[in-house]
């Protein structure tokens, strides 16, 4: 936990020392549903948290790298839910960006993301912990909202494909595709 503290600190005066069109830095949370799509599921959505760094390669897009902590709690009496930690890079386009930047604020997105989650069950009593790595692969769709001169507001919907390497928290299928919505302020 101290380690990262120290990066975020790390990552925020380096943002801050960017000028916000070259570099932004995103902090925020929100809810994950993982196994969404599978019948008979007992992992119930949790909350995600997540931190990026946007890169910007001209005004209208930007490549992303994020990391984050996911958990979703189990409706099944011998665990308490799963957890994950992952790391992804996507890329993001603003395609109305010339009609909506500027005093009106409001920039709608679309964008794709790709990479890995390690995910680790954790259970309610003595049976035994499971840990796993699965891929990620999803879409964007939000708008971002001007909140100052310098701070943004994004509300993104990220349907996601996570086929884990193991099934967690007793579920009888590996799958765990599902939703992330979040809410994350941008400097």
């Amino acid at each position: 936990m101290k380690t990262l503290v120290l990066l975020l600190a790390a990552l925020v005066s380096v943002a801050a020392a960017e000028d916000r069109g070259e570099l932004e830095f995103t902090v925020g949370g929100g809810v994950w549903m993982p196994a969404l799509f599978q019948s008979g599921t007992q992992l119930s959505p949790g909350p995600a948290a997540m931190v990026s760094l946007q890169i910007p390669p001209s005004l209208g897009n930007c490549f992303i790298i994020s990391a984050g902590y996911l958990s979703a709690g189990s409706d099944n009496e011998d665990w308490d839910g799963i957890s994950g930690i992952p790391l992804t890079v996507g890329y993001r386009s603003y395609p109305f960006y010339r009609t909506y930047a500027g005093p009106r604020g409001i920039e709608p997105f679309l964008g794709i993301y790709g990479g890995g989650v390690l995910l680790w069950d954790s259970p309610a009593g003595d049976l035994e912990k499971t840990s796993t790595g699965a891929a990620v692969i999803g879409a964007e769709l939000g708008t971002r909202v001007l909140l100052g001169e310098t701070i943004s507001l994004d509300l993104t919907v990220s349907p996601e494909r996570v086929p884990a390497g193991s099934a967690l928290a007793g579920e009888d299928s590996e799958d765990l595709s599902g939703l992330k919505i979040t809410a994350s302020l941008v400097f």
